[in-house]
């Protein structure tokens, strides 16, 4: 009998120990839920003031850069909604570490302390990607357009290639200041790059060797012929009109004939007759 009443007296005992527990706890709980709930309230409205201001920079940008290197610039609804996001999440984890310290939880707390502590290098990292994609989209119109004003071909992928190279740098800088490891990244870029550098030497080098032969030829030709002189290149016949910096202008039965200046190398030139020294030979 003794026995089941020093039972009934540690159950009571270990019930009013908990209960007396949950009772001391339960404040803590309960700003923990409360914090918990105004940061969760806090993150949707800053997520959609972000929105907001996307939307409405948007509106400003098309009233004021409706031209000119920054026209082009926009924030796109992609955008928006992943900076929203990303503002969202990092209030909430912020608002779930404040309220797990509440709670007086230690083990879970220094774990979202140690995650927190990177937050920063995150967010400046993505600031720098986000940097860097602007300053590219700039610089590449601008390289664009001077090279419209040069006349330079291919403009428009001068300024592509220009806002890539720079987009990636800051891409990488970001990738580095967040923490990752971008040695693998460097690599494949510095790799990619120099295939594009060889490639475009290759293809100048097959490209220009046409044209360097040309001006080759133009410039012995003209050591050696002169207009009026009946000439024979190849397959065709005429008297020289011109000598252009790549071509020779021959004036042919059929009509004007542009003879690549790099054929007076290739074929030789045959001089049929030369009315300028006929002439000078009749007048003497």
């Amino acid at each position: 009998m003794e026995s089941a009443t020093s039972s009934v007296s540690a159950l009571q005992q270990a019930a009013t120990d908990a209960l007396s527990a949950i009772l001391s706890y339960a404040p803590s709980l309960i700003a923990a839920l409360a914090i918990l709930l105004l940061g969760w309230l806090l993150a949707r409205l800053v997520r959609d003031t972000t929105r907001r201001v996307g939307s409405g920079l948007n509106r400003f940008l098309d009233r004021v850069f409706k031209d000119g290197p920054l026209s082009g610039i926009r924030l796109s609804t992609t955008g928006t909604t992943l900076l929203s996001e990303l503002v969202f999440w990092v209030i909430l984890f912020l608002t779930l570490t404040i309220a797990v310290r509440t709670a007086e939880l230690p083990a879970i707390s220094a774990w979202l302390s140690q995650i927190a502590s990177h937050l920063p290098n995150l967010l400046i990292g993505a600031g720098i990607v986000v940097v860097g994609y602007f300053i590219s989209v700039i610089a590449g119109d601008e390289i664009s357009t001077a090279a419209r004003s040069a006349k330079a071909s291919h403009s428009a992928l001068m300024g592509r290639l220009a806002q890539s190279a720079i987009f990636a740098t800051a891409l990488i800088i970001g990738l580095d200041q967040m923490g990752i490891d971008v040695t693998f990244i460097v690599a494949l870029f510095v790799v990619s790059i120099g295939a594009i550098l060889i490639g475009f030497s290759i293809a100048f080098g097959l490209g220009a060797r046409a044209y360097v032969s040309n001006l080759i030829g133009a410039r012995t030709a003209r050591q050696t012929l002169v207009a009026g002189v009946r000439v024979r290149i190849g397959d065709c016949e005429g008297e020289v009109l011109e000598i252009t910096p790549t071509q020779i202008a021959l004036d042919t039965v059929d009509g004007r004939a542009l003879v690549p200046a790099r054929m007076t190398e290739e074929n030789g030139v045959l001089i049929v007759t030369r009315d300028v020294a006929d002439g000078e030979h009749n007048e003497h």
